[in-house]
């Protein structure tokens, strides 16, 4: 077993060459940590500028000191922040000096979150909170993120949790005193509360999946023959060249994936191969790699040339590939487009008759995906389920209060009480919150 020492450090700032940078310390031994460098804490809360010193007196740099004492601080140790200039030889000889100190190690990754764990100021949803704030790429992402750190999610399902086990303790008591009824109005009562946390796990299952899909994203499959303007298309969108347009076919040949911002919901764009027969084994893999992403993918971008004969026969071909919503885009108008008909089934989705050569032709391609992602914005006061985890864990719960409906309350406590218990415990590990103690 690893022997590890409860004061840990860690550089808090990104990696390499910056004009400042931020050391943390946290444990019992962290208020030594100045005296390591030959100056004095400073108080608590308070700002302290300090010339941080070498073991031979000369200095070492010029820096702001930050103190936090227990349990007032964001892990519930001491703390010790160090704010100094972000050159590698600065935060070398730091950390050099901070690995020489007896009782003091670098922190494994997460460890400054898993003390906050343990020291109750953070619970498990928060510090998934946390993690996706530092991953937010977008601003529904961002707001998603900072919510659930506020408590969002972990605050309703506390409350909802708490319900189910005073629920719970009025079933023990009857089991418990089997000899006395449960009076009508207590039976009620849990008749009535019961429904109503079903209505609520019903409501946030309800939601859809909108937390997840702000946490994940959304993917777009560019599909269409060689040539129709796929790659054209990927770059307007991202605003730079990222895939090579040419008029030779069958250019691209892997699936190329970059991502953009689509009413704050990460849409992840594939630009596939161009779909045409070919004796190329290389090429006909990227085929094969197309249609199987394109299968996969939230949303499939067809991408036809409008002044080319038969190009809605191959709308109809690629349109039965989508599994999800489908946007279709006639290109090349400036060359006057050869009128087909659509089919019925075909003229349902999205389409657009544009030219790619445009300079708002991105603007219209954004505008109209931004009508087909899902209308994610909700109140801050929402509990949206967020990870696979917590959706789980939600459908465990719901699934035991509802298999305890059907059960006598009076003849069948004990099977009732069962359903709470298994209930209760499922939304706990939303949280982290289990103990078998709080029905007592």
């Amino acid at each position: 077993i690893m022997n590890l020492s409860p004061t840990i450090f860690a550089i808090a700032t990104p990696p390499g060459r910056s004009a400042l940078a931020v050391v943390r310390i946290s444990g019992p031994q962290a208020h030594t940590v100045p005296s390591l460098f030959g100056v004095q804490r400073p108080r608590d809360r308070q700002a302290s500028r300090a010339f941080l010193k070498m073991s031979d007196g000369s200095v070492l740099d010029d820096v702001i000191l930050m103190s936090f004492s227990a349990p007032a601080s964001a892990t519930g140790e001491d703390i010790i922040e160090i704010h100094c200039h972000g050159s590698q030889a600065v935060m070398s000889a730091i950390l050099d000096i901070l690995a020489a100190a007896p009782g003091l190690r670098v922190a494994i990754a997460g460890e400054f979150t898993r003390q906050a764990l343990e020291n109750g100021k953070m619970d498990i949803t928060q510090a998934e909170g946390l993690a996706d704030l530092i991953d937010a790429e977008t601003s529904l992402q961002r707001r998603q993120a900072t919510a659930q750190m506020q408590g969002t999610l972990s605050k309703p399902v506390l409350a909802w949790r708490q319900d189910i086990i005073e629920l719970s303790a009025l079933l023990e008591a009857l089991i418990d005193f089997a000899d006395e009824e449960l009076p009508p109005e207590t039976v009620a009562h849990i008749t009535v509360q019961r429904q109503l946390l079903l209505d609520n796990l019903r409501d946030v299952l309800d939601h859809g999946r909108r937390g997840e899909i702000i946490r994940n994203g959304l993917t777009a499959a560019l599909v269409g023959p060689v040539n129709a303007g796929k790659s054209t298309a990927l770059n307007l969108l991202t605003g730079r060249s990222v895939a090579i347009v040419s008029q030779h076919a069958g250019t691209t040949r892997d699936i190329l994936e970059t991502k953009i911002d689509v009413s704050g919901i990460p849409l992840t764009l594939l630009d596939t191969a161009g779909l045409r027969e070919t004796r190329d084994e290389i090429e006909g893999e990227g085929i094969r790699r197309a249609k199987e992403r394109a299968r996969d993918a939230d949303i499939i971008i067809i991408i036809v040339d409008g002044s080319v004969a038969g190009w809605s026969q191959s709308v109809a071909e690629l349109a039965e590939w989508a599994t999800g919503q489908c946007l279709i885009i006639v290109n090349k108008a400036d060359r006057g487009h050869v009128p087909e008909t659509l089919s019925e089934t075909v003229s349902a989705h999205h389409s657009l008759y544009m030219s790619l050569q445009d300079k708002d032709g991105g603007s219209q391609i954004e505008a109209q995906l931004s009508k087909m992602v899902p209308s994610l914005n909700r109140d801050n006061g929402s509990a949206l389920i967020t990870r696979a985890r917590h959706r789980a864990a939600f459908v465990a719960a719901y699934d035991h209060l509802n298999n305890s409906v059907p059960l006598n309350i009076e003849t069948e406590s004990e099977l009732v009480a069962e359903e709470f218990r298994a209930a209760a415990t499922a939304l706990g590990r939303i949280t982290g919150h289990v103990d078998i103690e709080d029905v007592l």
